[in-house]
């Protein structure tokens, strides 16, 4: 780079340089040379060698052109001194260039698509210290460039040059500023090309990256700052807070608290929390408060990165808000904001040797943008080099010969949906190689493809790594908000869609109605769990084919055929895609309050979301107008979920942004990775944090005693048989892997990949994976825990206590079971529901789940009912329960997890069953749905049920 960036700049000294090197080349090989020849001649020489006169002048002659040699060495040596002294000086831009680089490289571990090669990188380089290839300028001075023989070139560079370098000597000011513009402007190049061809969610991390290394270089970086920026970690053992600290901070924030206490600037952060708790609460409470000033004099004694951790620890929905405000404030606004894709722009950076290739995105075809460039350029299909190939079975052949003609004659190829021919992609990938060699200067690859799954984009390689890395990458992903996709979703119509039906006044507000609908199911993706269990893909395909439908049953029947719509369009075209019943059921929700006589009828006050009433007349214009004009705001309200939902989708954000950025940095903190904590090194942290795990890890129990106490073995004593069970494992194994770590960090034993692994784990606050698998907490979707390994340690020494406890008397259950403290949750409520079966003589496939919630809480109850089970520990997603109404209500402002008081479990039968005004609120042992459902509680509601089912309303066993 540094090579590079002189040719560019300087070209004057990298000549002298080539020249120089030469020179010293040959002066090397005729002193060889010399040597050689004094030693055959002494060799050959007969009788005595001083009265050899022809030997005796070689050696004269030899030994004065080694002198000339010599002589020409030492003005070399003093001459590359000087042009490796002027190289330097464009040492920090090869320095800024190469750091971008290996930012580059690391970028795999986040998505597979983001592979970049040498080759292509070093073209970027270029671009940004040259100035990007413009169209060519009919000027005097431009058609002389253009035309000058070689030597001329040559002579006016080296003018420029001399211009240049007595500029520079003049003014060494000027020499800085170039050197500062180059610096910046190499970084934003390779930044921006990266960024165009990131997802959506990546491109926070790639900027958050580029800021953390940039100021790691410029000194700017506290190593244990970044660490606990990009870790967030917990305290692993919190000391006991105060009951007014309770009151406006959750155990999570305190542990966050008490771990950034560590960092010596925050020393005194946990006393001024309990001590200057209303200020602490009253900033707390705001709904911006990066843009408040911190209590006291936090304020003034923090910088703005700083103020970072601070958010950080005690309100992370804001973090990601408050960090794209610092990376603009410290890198520019262009590295948050970003210009919309313009493919003219794109294929200017093209070339013969680079392909673009296109992530496509659900409504949105790169196609039209190549075809409509082509048409500005002369490549169409009329005049028969422009070819576009849906790639499927039997066009492999049709797409290599388009590519070889087009590589002799010139021309555009654009072979879309690459990834479906896997087998195929390593002969498209040596095309394009043979292409790079010494293809037509018109020719042009355009390449489409899917990303993989999401939960696979880190590990599946569905598009070969050279196609890639040769490849100019474009992700222009779709906007994702609700008026966004309502009007790409609505665009899929026209006016011949709205004329066909011989009855307009019930067929287009549906249309519109179908389109909201489309909109709602794709945007509530973005709300994660709680709005989908998994990520369905949904696509244009499925409205406009509910359109047909819609068609032909309206135009079909006098009456509108709501029922039948609902079932097709729910379960059928949507439903199709759905592999979770609550979802399928969040699915028919949104139908059921959608598709009523009220949106037909002129007098009703019929609202499609809060705000926001249906157009029932109008064309195709109207329709388009109204949503630019009457769609509210953003808000989840509009989906149906409470505000809070908000909160909860920025804290995932927040949290996958930085466990990406800790992937990249390889587990480090800093800049360049490795960071250390505050206390000390990673392998003190470590240590410490080994001491107090094997002096808090519980014995294991002594199962022969225990099953010694057991008189009969009913339903009860079987499921705490098994958890005490599954505890003894969980405590054997950690103790066997803490131990052994013991030794390895002693020097006693190897560190194997499993310790260091379980190092990293442990320096880094995650629960490691093999503790999980023996918890029943992994499976083949990944992890179902959300906490930290300190939380999580604590919770399982919590589950120790209440098995003991119940241990001492198998028989005897206690008072109210903490159920989210078992292993096996629904084994406790099959139990359950087995007691009751046996007593009542009933088959236990007859007995239905009923619950009741109680006044109380745990401590309130001091023995069993008579039937049944008394159960705590969930807490309520989505809503809250009103103790004194005795139902489901709105959830407080950014209160997401409120505790549930004891609930009565009970089985009854299906006779038995009251669902009138019920809601069937699923279960899950965490916040993760779908693998973790435990069972369906029904709560009383006042409200219709579709209320708290469109809010994604459920009970978890453990909040994050």
């Amino acid at each position: 780079l540094l090579a590079l960036t002189v040719l560019k700049e300087r070209p004057d000294l990298e000549e002298q340089k080539a020249v120089l090197i030469a020179q010293m080349n040959g002066f090397k090989i005729k002193t060889k040379e010399l040597e050689d020849g004094i030693l055959e001649q002494l060799a050959n020489a007969e009788g005595d060698v001083l009265e050899n006169i022809d030997l005796i002048e070689n050696l004269e002659d030899s030994k004065r052109v080694a002198a000339e040699i010599a002589e020409k060495a030492k003005v070399a040596a003093v001459t590359e001194v000087e042009i490796n002294t002027a190289r330097e000086m464009y040492r920090r831009v090869a320095a800024r260039g190469s750091l971008m680089f290996f930012l580059l490289a690391t970028l795999s571990k986040v998505h597979t698509f983001y592979h970049f090669s040498l080759s292509s990188f070093n073209a970027i380089v270029e671009r940004a210290i040259t100035g990007r290839r413009g169209k060519l300028v009919w000027n005097e001075e431009a058609v002389m460039s253009n035309m000058a023989p070689p030597k001329l070139k040559r002579v006016l560079l080296n003018e420029a040059a001399e211009k240049k370098k007595a500029i520079v000597a003049e003014d060494p000011a000027q020499l800085e500023a170039r050197m500062d513009f180059l610096v910046d402007n190499i970084t934003f190049c390779v930044f921006d090309a990266t960024r165009r061809g990131l997802l959506e969610r990546h491109k926070l991390i790639l900027a958050t990256q580029l800021l953390l290394k940039v100021m790691s270089k410029t000194g700017e970086l506290n190593d244990a700052e970044a660490e606990y920026l990009i870790s967030g970690r917990s305290s692993m053992n919190p000391p006991p807070w105060t009951a007014k600290v309770q009151e406006f901070l959750t155990a999570k924030q305190w542990a966050n608290a008490c771990a950034l206490k560590e960092i010596d600037v925050y020393k005194n952060i946990t006393e001024d929390l309990e001590l200057a708790t209303d200020a602490w609460s009253e900033w707390l409470e705001y709904e911006r408060p990066e843009v408040e000033e911190l209590p006291g004099e936090w304020d003034k004694r923090l910088n703005p990165f700083q103020k970072l951790l601070i958010l950080r620890a005690l309100r992370q929905d804001r973090v990601t808000t408050a960090l794209t405000a610092f990376i603009t404030e410290k890198l520019g606004q262009r590295y948050t904001q970003q210009e919309p894709f313009d493919m003219d722009d794109t294929f200017n950076d093209s070339s013969s040797k680079q392909p673009l290739f296109f992530v496509l995105f659900p409504g949105v075809d790169p196609g039209v943008a190549i075809e409509r460039l082509g048409a500005k350029l002369g490549f169409t299909q009329d005049k028969g080099n422009y070819v576009s190939i849906s790639m499927g079975q039997g066009q492999e052949k049709n797409a290599e010969n388009t590519i070889d003609r087009f590589s002799r004659d010139g021309g555009w190829v654009f072979l879309q949906n690459i990834h479906l021919m896997s087998t195929w992609l390593p002969t498209l990938d040596r095309k394009l190689e043979i292409v790079a060699e010494g293809g037509h200067e018109d020719f042009r690859a355009f390449l489409s493809a899917e990303p993989p799954p999401m939960l696979l984009e880190h590990e599946m390689q569905t598009v070969p790594e050279g196609v890639l890395q040769a490849s100019i990458k474009v992700a222009n992903e779709p906007p994702t908000d609700l008026k966004a996709t309502l009007r790409g979703s609505y665009a899929l119509f026209d006016q011949e869609t709205l004329d066909r039906s011989t009855k307009p006044k019930a067929h287009r507000p549906i249309i519109f109605t179908l389109a909201f609908f489309h909109s709602l199911v794709l945007g509530r993706r973005k709300f994660g769990f709680q709005g989908f269990s998994r990520n369905y893909p949904f696509n244009n395909g499925d409205i406009t084919v509910c359109a047909d439908v819609l068609h032909n049953y309206v135009e079909g029947r006098d009456n509108l055929p709501w029922e039948d719509l609902k079932y097709i369009w729910g379960e059928i075209m949507y439903g199709g895609h759905i592999t979770d019943s609550w979802d399928r059921r969040c699915m028919s929700a949104y139908l059921e309050v959608l598709l009523v006589d009220e949106l037909v009828d002129e007098k009703s006050d019929f609202e499609l979301a809060p705000g926001f009433r249906p157009l029932l007349e109008g064309d195709f214009v109207a329709y388009r107008a109204y949503i630019e004009d009457a769609m509210p705001s953003e808000s989840p309200v509009l989906f149906g979920l409470h505000p809070n939902a908000e909160i909860g989708l920025l804290i995932s954000v927040c949290d996958s942004v930085f466990e990406a950025v800790f992937t990249l940095q390889g587990g480090g903190g800093g800049g360049d990775g490795g960071a250390a904590a505050a206390g000390g090194g990673k392998e003190s942290v470590v240590k410490a944090i080994l001491e107090d795990f094997e002096s808090r890890l519980p014995d294991e129990f002594v199962m022969i005693d225990i099953k010694g106490r057991v008189r009969e073995k009913t339903p009860y004593v079987v499921c705490v048989l098994q958890e005490l069970e599954r505890m003894n494992a969980v405590a054997g194994l950690m103790r066997r892997e803490l131990t052994e770590l013991q030794l390895g960090l002693s020097g006693a034993l190897n560190i194997s990949d499993a310790m260091d692994m379980l190092i990293t784990n442990l320096h880094t606050n995650k629960v490691p994976p093999g503790w999980l698998k023996v918890c029943g907490q992994i499976g083949p979707t990944g992890t179902y825990n959300r906490k930290s390994l300190s939380l999580w340690f604590t919770d399982l020494l919590v589950r120790y206590r209440q098995l003991k406890e119940w241990a001492e008397d198998p028989q005897v259950l206690p008072p109210c079971v903490w159920l989210s403290g078992l292993f096996n949750p629904m084994g406790y409520i099959t139990a359950c529901l087995q007691v009751t079966a046996r007593a009542k003589s009933l088959p236990l496939d007859s007995m239905v789940i009923s619950t009741e919630v109680l006044e109380v809480g745990p401590d309130g109850i001091d023995e069993q009912p008579e039937e049944g089970t008394y159960v705590h520990g969930l807490f309520m997603e989505g809503a809250r329960w009103d103790t004194e109404e005795n139902t489901i209500t709105d959830s407080h402002p950014k209160e997401l997890f409120p505790p549930m008081p004891v609930i009565h479990v009970r089985g009854i039968t299906a006779e038995e069953v009251d669902d009138e005004g019920a809601y069937q609120c699923p279960v899950y042992t965490t916040r993760i749905r779908g693998p973790t459902f435990t069972f369906a509680a029904p709560l009383r509601t006042v409200k219709p049920p579709y209320t708290w089912v469109l809010a994604g309303v459920c009970l978890v066993m453990q909040s994050d």
